[in-house]
């Protein structure tokens, strides 16, 4: 089964796209279980489109204010979610501190049941 790690940084921890991924980290990245992740830019960078009742509206920055923002998201497969509590528990261990990590299982198919 596939997961989604989301993984949650501090608003003050900006500087991430100018800085090396650690080599821990990065040898974690390379886990045969890891399919696929991104880095993301700081929530500043982001655009939000609503649909307000068939009108697109534009908002810079993200959809929620909050105190951490979401920094980039890894896709593992694992054979359940005790597997992938300990891929992400392995990978945040590496991150920074008040690093967050959630965990979310991935819907099997393509949207529009393609």
């Amino acid at each position: 089964m596939q997961y989604a790690l989301l993984a949650y940084v501090p608003p003050e921890d900006t500087d991430r796209a100018a800085r090396p991924i650690p080599a821990p980290l990065s040898a974690l990245l390379d886990h045969a279980a890891v399919t696929g992740w991104a880095r993301l830019y700081a929530d500043e960078s982001a655009t939000t489109l609503r649909n307000h009742e068939g009108r697109t509206l534009l908002t810079d920055g993200p959809f929620i204010d909050s105190k951490e923002y979401l920094g980039g998201l890894i896709l593992i497969e694992a054979d359940n979610l005790d597997g992938a509590l300990a891929i992400a528990g392995e990978l945040l261990q590496q991150t920074r501190p008040g690093t967050i990590i959630e965990v979310r299982p991935i819907i099997e198919g393509r949207f529009g049941g393609a």
